[in-house]
């Protein structure tokens, strides 16, 4: 690893929102740090791709996939709020497919500088089979992720 003396600048900082409460502090902390350091503020959802056969085994229904979008357009509405009720002006965005990479990739292509995610506590042999989405997104991100708990 290679040292430099050059500052850190933080321009922009991407939250990865699911609704839950480790999510809504990760909204807090990005508003507490993003407006002194005049950084962008990104919320950002990831509304996960799923298929869901009908009883009619040649069709598939589009009823999941419509209920997620709309339970994620209402978790960037209320992360929203909230980081309008702490001074914090933000850009929402809601995407598609798999969380982690989506985080990632938008984080890549946008250079976000930082990228604040809630560990929602994924326990046991769960975990040990899937992973968490932070632990993807901290072990593959190309900028620094800060974990919120």
């Amino acid at each position: 690893m290679s040292e430099s003396n050059e500052p850190i600048t933080i321009k922009s900082i991407l939250v990865a929102v699911d609704g839950s409460a480790h999510s809504e502090k990760a909204v807090r902390y990005a508003c507490a740090m993003g407006p002194p350091l005049g950084a962008e503020v990104i919320l950002l959802h990831v509304v996960p791709m799923v298929v869901s056969a009908t009883p009619y085994h040649d069709t598939v229904s589009d009823q999941p996939f419509i209920s997620l979008q709309n339970l994620g357009e209402d978790i960037l509405e209320r992360a929203k709020k909230l980081a309008n009720s702490c001074g914090c002006e933000v850009i929402d965005m809601i995407s598609h497919g798999d969380p982690a990479a989506q985080i990632i990739d938008i984080a890549s292509e946008r250079g976000i500088s930082l990228i604040i995610i809630g560990s929602r506590g994924v326990s046991g042999i769960k975990r040990l089979f899937t992973g968490s989405i932070s632990d993807k997104v901290s072990k593959s991100a190309s900028c620094p992720v800060m974990i919120v708990r």
